[in-house]
């Protein structure tokens, strides 16, 4: 924003859309300029962190959920939690299915009617780094060893992917946390 701020004041209209040519033909060169002057396109400084809020209890339906905003990046999760019966390879922990949608805006990749290709992927991978990053314990899920635990479904709802669901797996972890704590007293 920062060359459409100069473009704006040179040019008007006729500059923005000079600048948002040159951003679209050029990338590499546009970010480039950006760096050399230290400026973000969007105005920002590099040290700048974008504007961020979390609303959490989005979701009145769901046990646990956040609305969280990184700048104009927006990203709804929710948690939903039912007891199950443990496998009998593992009696004393729980589970976790994650869903990731990705709604057309999200991407040009994505189009209306079709699930995303990428979205199993992206659940994927959000459940290898809500397992290997030790936020979550499938032990902690444990109501009864053997006889009950609970099974969470993650869902999330996403402009394009960031760091917003690193914020989510760690307000999930705080809701599990809490639930365990109730569900033990």
């Amino acid at each position: 924003m920062a060359a459409e701020a100069q473009a704006t004041a040179a040019g008007g209209l006729a500059g923005e859309m000079e600048v948002e040519a040159y951003r679209r033909l050029f990338p590499l060169a546009f970010l480039e300029r950006h760096l050399r002057e230290s400026v973000r396109p969007d105005a920002r400084r590099p040290a700048e962190a974008r504007p961020t809020t979390v609303a959490l209890a989005a979701v009145s339906s769901a046990h646990g959920s956040a609305l969280v905003r990184l700048g104009d990046t927006a990203m709804l999760a929710s948690i939903k939690l039912e007891v199950m019966s443990p496998s009998g390879e593992a009696p004393d922990e729980g589970s976790i299915a994650v869903e990731f949608h990705m709604p057309p805006i999200c991407s040009p990749l994505v189009r209306p009617g079709r699930p995303a290709e990428v979205a199993p992927v992206i659940s994927k991978n959000l459940e290898d780094i809500l397992m290997s990053s030790g936020m979550l314990n499938l032990k902690e899920l444990c109501l009864i060893s053997g006889k009950a635990s609970w099974l969470a479904y993650l869902a999330y709802w996403a402009s394009p992917i960031s760091q917003i669901e690193k914020l989510h797996l760690k307000s999930s972890r705080d809701t599990l946390n809490k639930m365990r704590k109730a569900s033990h007293p």
